[in-house]
Order: C-alpha cells, then structure tokens, then sequence
C-alpha cells in the first residue's frame, strides 16, 4: 500500500494519467464511466518521466562519463521497502500509474533490465524510457554531456521486441497485438532546454525554426511506430521546465512570472507552450492522414501550472 505522503504527492499525476487512459481507450481506469478492455500490452518511451530503471544499466563511457542514475538514496524513499529502483521520483512514477489505472501491479519492465528472450507468456509490454532521452538522436545545437537512450534508439528497441515476438505469435497476431496496445511517449525537455541556451547569446538564432523542426522528428517517430503496427498513442505533452527549481534561480534578471515565492523562467517556458501547441497540431494532422491512428494528449503543462496556482486543490 502506498504511503499517505506518496499518495498527496502523486494526485496530480494520477489524475493525469487517469486522463490518458479515458481518452484513449474510451474508458479502462476508475473515475471513467464505463468499462472496456484493457489493452493487451504498454509500451513506453521517452526520458525521465517515464524511466523505470533503463539508465542503471547504461555504462560510463569516456566521452561522456556516467549516466544519470537513480539507483541511490533518497530515491525510491517512498517506494515499498524505500528502494532505489532507478525511478527518478521519491516512489512510483508516471509510467506505474497509468500502468494501474490499466490494471498493471506497475510498469512494464525496463527493456536493458531484461535478462532473457521475451516470451509473449504474461506479457505486459516494454519501457524503454530513458532519464536525459531526447528526440533528436544527437543535439544540432550544443555537444551533449550525458549518457542516454534517445528516442530514435528506443524505437530500434522496440523493432528488437517485435522480432522476438514474431515467431511466438505470427505475424497476424502480433499484428493484432500491437493494433490493441497503448503506445506512450513523454518526451522533449531535454531538447527544449539545449534549444534554449541559445537565448541568452547577444544575437540569438530563430527558436521558433528549432522548435518547429523538433516537432517535425517527433512526428517522423510517430510515423515509424504507425507503420511497426501501433494504433493507439498517449502522449504526454511538456510541463513548464521553466519552473524546475535549478531553472527558478537561473530566471533571475531575465523575464519571470512568479508563482509565490522565486520565479520561473518564461523565455524557457514560452519554447515549451510553442513546442506543445505544435505537437497538438501535429497529432491532429496524423490522425486526419493515418487511418485507425487515435491518440490522447496528456496536459502535464496545464496539470503543473495549475497545481503552482494552487497547491491545495491538488492535495500538495
């Protein structure tokens, strides 16, 4: 059972979450007002939001030394027995509630925890998710520093489940499979914060381009997921990184808008809303063009904005 501070913490994603799955799927979580079947699998990709323990298995390269890990204290404080199990939260993440409000005890499994062949035998699907993943499979902008999976090779991850599923099931049924199957994706802050550092310079480049080239590659991933099979898409928009505590002291003697006390980073959060309203129009876009395409976009922006203006309507 979870603990009463997890549970006040984590309103604000559970509600979220609880939004996905209504909108997806018709109606598969509590708080829905009726019940369908759940999907036959999740697969989840993207960065931090959704990382279950991916990034305690990526090695220290000379390059760029070690990744980001959260498989230390006071990580998983809140989780059973307070273990450290490589989620970036004090317990249960994004990716474990929508994984219950499907009917999941937790996430799928990370993929690189995966110690033997998969076997379609109780399968719940794959978390590919990575803390620092990112759309673009390298910056264009700035040299990168950190140890990641980007998208693109969580998607040739994903192709590598597949094949292994193939001859267990056939193609028709894994076809079927993956026809019925929830596909989430929380990803982008992490290029939204290199695009970003390009602001402050006396003669900044053309954000605007950046961002709209951003959503572009994150349709091209969309595209690739369509065409392996997935139908049905829950995507997690951005949420306001420019009210990130390191972001709230950086936002000083730059524009801010304040909720109580330090102030967030506007410059950085109006990349972020640019970004998110592009996404909006692209999801619109492919499922005019992709038949039997269906998607949900989950508001984390709107969920986080309203939780700064009041912290008490959502138990916090």
């Amino acid at each position: 059972m979870m603990s009463r501070s997890v549970m006040k913490a984590s309103m604000t994603s559970m509600s979220l979450c609880l939004v996905i799955c209504c909108q997806v799927l018709g109606a598969v979580a509590t708080g829905c007002k009726s019940q369908q079947k759940v999907p036959p699998a999740i697969f989840m990709f993207g960065d931090g939001t959704l990382d279950v323990s991916n990034n305690n298995y990526l090695n220290y390269t000379d390059d760029w030394g070690e990744p980001n890990r959260a498989n230390h204290p006071y990580y998983g404080i809140d989780f059973p027995n307070s273990e450290p199990t490589g989620r970036f939260s004090n317990g249960y993440n994004i990716a474990d509630f929508i994984a219950m409000a499907m009917g999941l005890e937790i996430s799928p499994p990370a993929y690189l925890s995966l110690t033997s062949p998969i076997s379609v035998k109780d399968f719940t699907g794959v978390n590919y998710a990575s803390e620092g993943g990112r759309i673009w499979n390298y910056s264009i902008l700035v040299d990168d520093s950190e140890v990641t999976i980007p998208l693109l090779r969580q998607l040739d991850y994903f192709a590598d489940t597949k094949a292994q599923m193939a001859p267990q099931l056939g193609n028709h049924q894994l076809r079927k499979l993956l026809s019925k199957s929830l596909f989430l994706i929380s990803v982008g802050s992490k290029d939204i914060f290199h695009i970003s550092t390009f602001t402050v310079r006396p003669r900044p480049i053309n954000n605007t381009a950046y961002v709209s080239k951003l959503v572009t590659s994150f349709g091209a991933s969309m595209e690739t997921l369509y065409n392996e099979g997935a139908r049905k898409f829950a995507v997690i928009n951005i949420p306001p990184i420019g009210c990130a505590p390191g972001m709230r002291g950086k936002a000083v003697g730059r524009r801010s808008h304040h909720f109580g006390p330090g102030g967030c980073d506007e410059t950085l959060n109006e990349l972020v809303v640019e970004f998110n309203d592009g996404l909006r129009r692209l999801l619109y876009s492919l499922s005019s063009k992709l038949d039997g395409l269906r998607y949900s976009i989950g508001d984390f922006y709107g969920f986080s904005n309203g939780t700064f203006a009041n912290p008490g309507a959502s138990g916090t």
